[in-house]
């Protein structure tokens, strides 16, 4: 997967000990145009590399993100122009990828198809729960995921005393391999508040502005929506085997906790 893009700027990149990865000597590069996902919704980044068009030079992505202005940057370093290695000091990579420079976005195709499985799954659970009879009209509504490949969970909240943990892991497993061997295909689609609203239910987040037209996911097509910009399957059955390996209640909230195939620890049936 690749797209032509233009470089606008060069970014210097501030190490954080915050756990967000961004160690020091990396740079940013921000293009008029990416097919590369940014970190979001519980979904990581995609991963790849920026070509300069002539090909002399190959910038390292490692990781995406957007800014809350909506700014795209790629965050790595040059692997080498001209056969000598770069530093990825900011004005070392400027001096390569200069700004109107034609380049080819290229991502990581292995990693991006890992983490839709790892989405889809968790949109899927959603649908799992409301047909063992825990949907949001039980008190157990979804409130946020992660969908990582070294870790992946639903968390909902509300909870249900006296609700037996084992049962409901036995019962979700059953279940979500009974929807994955169904199938179904899945949809995405941008629609106006109202009836992107009404897909999803009758109401939406209130970090959905009113004035905006979300992206609907429904996971299968035929299922409620769910306001989400990640990336998906195209078909139920690519998500594979389901393991559910945990459920936790804790302080009001109900996280269940799954893997897939490709997930670190995954057991396959």
């Amino acid at each position: 997967a690749s797209c032509y893009a233009k470089v606008l700027a060069v970014e210097a990149v501030e190490a954080r000990d915050d756990g967000g990865g961004d160690g020091g000597g990396d740079c940013a590069l921000v293009l008029d145009r990416t097919i590369a996902y940014p970190a979001g919704g519980g979904q990581p980044s995609d991963t790849g590399r920026v070509v300069l068009g002539d090909g002399r030079a190959t910038f390292a992505v490692r990781a995406v993100e957007i800014s809350k202005e909506g700014v795209v940057r790629h965050l790595g370093r040059v692997e080498g122009a001209d056969d000598d290695e770069l530093s990825a000091s900011e004005a070392s990579v400027a001096s390569v990828f200069e700004p109107g420079a034609d380049v080819v976005v290229h991502v990581d195709v292995d990693r991006r198809v890992l983490h839709a499985r790892v989405h889809s799954a968790g949109h899927l659970l959603d649908v799992a729960m409301s047909e063992i009879g825990l949907g949001p009209e039980s008190g157990l509504v979804p409130a946020k995921g992660q969908h990582h490949v070294d870790g992946a969970y639903v968390e909902y909240s509300g909870k249900i005393d006296g609700l037996d943990k084992e049962k409901l892991a036995r019962d979700l497993a059953a279940k979500m391999t009974e929807l994955v061997e169904r199938g179904g295909a899945t949809s995405a689609e941008t629609m106006p508040y109202d009836d992107a609203a009404a897909a999803c239910g009758g109401s939406l987040p209130a970090y959905v502005a009113k004035d905006s037209t979300p992206r609907v996911v429904r996971v299968p097509a035929a299922a409620a929506g769910c306001p989400c910009g990640g990336t998906h399957v195209k078909d139920v059955r690519e998500i594979g085997d389901v393991e559910i390996v945990g459920v936790r209640v804790k302080k009001g909230t109900t996280r269940v906790s799954y893997t897939i195939e490709g997930m670190t620890g995954h057991r396959a049936a």
